[in-house]
């Protein structure tokens, strides 16, 4: 039985699987962040969001 095995955790992910996993966030965080700032200040407003804001909800859609 492994150390691993215990707690139920897997083998760790290559390097290469993590640059890519970070690569894919990465991506998906800022295809959002310019979704965001596409839209309108009314548009904004209607969400209840300041321009300030956006950096912080694309991480949080992480």
């Amino acid at each position: 039985m492994t150390p691993n095995s215990d707690i139920g955790l897997g083998p760790r992910p290559s390097l290469l699987r993590r640059l890519r996993t970070a690569w894919s966030v990465r991506c998906r965080r800022l295809a959002a962040e310019r979704e965001l700032r596409a839209l309108s200040e009314y548009e904004l407003k209607d969400l209840g969001v300041g321009r300030s804001e956006i950096p912080a909800l694309a991480r949080a859609s992480d």
